[in-house]
Parts: C-alpha cells; sequence; structure tokens
C-alpha cells in the first residue's frame, strides 16, 4: 500500500460559504433543561402505550400517532390542563362511524 496514491495529491474539498450544510437543516435542541424531563415522561406514557394496550411499538412512530399528539397538544394549549382528557377523546364507535369517510375520501383523491 506504500505506492498507493489514490489520496496523495488531492485536495481536501471544501463546502462554499452560500452552499448550506446537513446540520443547518436539522432543528437544534431545546436548550430549556425542562426538555429531557418532558421527553422522559413521553417515552414512558408511550413504553405504557404500547405495554398496556397491546399494541406494536412502531404504532407511536407512525403519523397517525403524531398527528393525534399534535391535536392534543393544541387542544391544551387552546383549553389549559383542566380538561379532562377523556371528554376529549372520541368513543371508539364514533372513530368507527368516521374511519369510512376517510377511506372514501382517500380513494376519491
Amino acid at each position: 500500500m506504500t505506492d498507493h496514491n489514490c489520496s496523495k495529491n488531492k485536495p481536501v474539498a471544501t463546502t462554499p460559504s452560500r452552499q448550506r450544510t446537513i446540520s443547518s437543516y436539522c432543528t437544534q435542541p431545546s436548550s430549556s433543561k425542562e426538555c429531557p424531563l418532558i421527553q422522559k415522561r413521553i417515552t414512558e406514557a408511550c413504553v405504557e402505550y404500547c405495554a398496556v394496550d397491546v399494541r406494536p411499538f412502531e404504532s407511536v412512530a407512525g403519523t397517525g400517532f403524531q398527528n393525534l399528539a399534535k391535536q392534543l397538544i393544541y387542544a391544551e394549549a387552546t383549553l389549559g390542563t383542566s380538561i379532562n382528557v377523556s371528554e376529549l377523546l372520541p368513543h371508539p364507535s364514533t372513530i368507527s362511524r368516521n374511519v369510512m369517510h376517510l377511506i372514501l375520501f382517500e380513494r376519491t383523491q
């Protein structure tokens, strides 16, 4: 390998100053000291959701679950913390009736 010259005499490539680096596309982590505690509580709640309701671990990574989480965060921001969560969540039969509407809508798209 002493005669190998692939890395010899080649200039090191640099990123032009006007080009964005990959790290600029990443969101910066929150500097809040509460963030790790909140993330820990969310992780514990996701573990409980999967274990108690016998749900696949992958279900918390789905877009539907993430949309539900966003809506619950929005509801808390709008209504405050005094609202009972069970009052916000729909009955399973309501979900069942509305699934058909979603399927028909998706088919027409």
